[in-house]
């Protein structure tokens, strides 16, 4: 026998990990509040002081099941809680979103973001990894350069993924430029590698197939970065990213050229392609720094930031 015996966690903090890791969410959170000792009113004061108020009301349907934390400001709460009880960063927010657990809301089809005719459709669904969700983006990070004659020159992206099943474990990464016949290429990439690339020269697309650098076993996270370079060389004033389902956090910053700098920058949403813009927020522009928007708790739909030089 050991002289020094690893402590063996409770019964209940055996029930609470294993309800983090398999859900469903109101076990967890009912679970966790009962640990944390702190009755629903206590609840409703820390988030109230967070700035995220929700009601005693609220926390005990999410408490029961009842409803589900689904709007942004929502699941801002969730991280709150998160930390008021002691759990770890997104450990119940990703039982809201990761696929299978119970409640979680499937993907949204690729002809809601990009229309029901696009040309890029079908080399999307030629791909299988466009449709599975084997890998679930958990964090993106997008830099997007724009040079001295306005067009746009590189982006930069670095995304944590979780795997939620297996074994198909590869995610597609479409891009389009800004003329047809000269589509943006992809230059590098770290911590993963392409597995198919297909170029559209006439729809100006090009779709590439990553996978991790090793097999990932469900639950497990990786970080994934590339580059792509555009080359038409054409003035262009807008860029978005497409989310099939819920990211707990995005960040898209713009880089512009000093000497030349947009006279207004503007963050914007979209539900789908032909729908108004939604959430629009004025994005401040300082020299030397990147314009950027942060959101956490992005569901599915368009985001994306616009910019003038007047």
């Amino acid at each position: 026998m050991p002289l020094f015996a690893a402590p063996q966690p409770k019964p209940a903090e055996r029930e609470l990990a294993h309800a983090l890791a398999a859900g469903p969410f109101c076990r967890a959170l009912s679970l966790a509040i009962d640990r944390g000792g702190l009755g629903l009113a206590r609840l409703h004061d820390r988030l109230a002081a967070a700035g995220v108020p929700v009601s005693t009301t609220t926390l005990s349907y999410w408490r029961t099941g009842r409803t589900r934390p689904e709007r942004p400001g929502s699941l801002r709460a969730v991280a709150v809680l998160e930390d008021v009880l002691g759990l770890p960063a997104r450990s119940l927010t990703e039982l809201l979103v990761l696929p299978g657990h119970p409640g979680a809301p499937d993907p949204v089809r690729w002809e809601r973001l990009w229309g029901p005719r696009d040309s890029v459709l079908p080399a999307l669904h030629s791909f299988d990894a466009a449709d599975e969700t084997s890998l679930l983006v958990v964090s993106l990070h997008e830099a997007l350069h724009v040079g001295a004659d306005r067009s746009l020159t590189s982006l930069r992206v670095r995304e944590v993924v979780r795997a939620v099943d297996e074994p198909v474990q590869a995610k597609v990464v479409a891009l389009r430029g800004c003329r047809p016949g000269n589509p943006p290429r992809l230059v590098s990439t770290r911590y993963c590698r392409p597995v198919r690339t297909e170029v559209l020269p006439e729809a100006g697309f090009v779709l590439s197939e990553l996978v991790p650098e090793r097999p990932l076993r469900i639950g497990e996270t990786a970080i994934i970065e590339y580059e792509f370079e555009y080359t038409d060389g054409v003035p262009d004033t807008s860029y978005d990213r497409r989310f099939r389902h819920l990211v707990a956090e995005h960040l898209l910053e713009v880089h512009f050229a000093t000497r030349d700098f947009p006279a207004t920058c503007h963050g914007y949403r979209l539900d789908s392609t032909d729908g108004p813009e939604r959430d629009v927020v004025e994005v401040p522009l300082f020299p030397a720094t990147p314009a950027h928007v942060f959101t956490d708790g992005v569901g599915p739909g368009i985001r994306g930031m616009r910019w003038s030089w007047g």
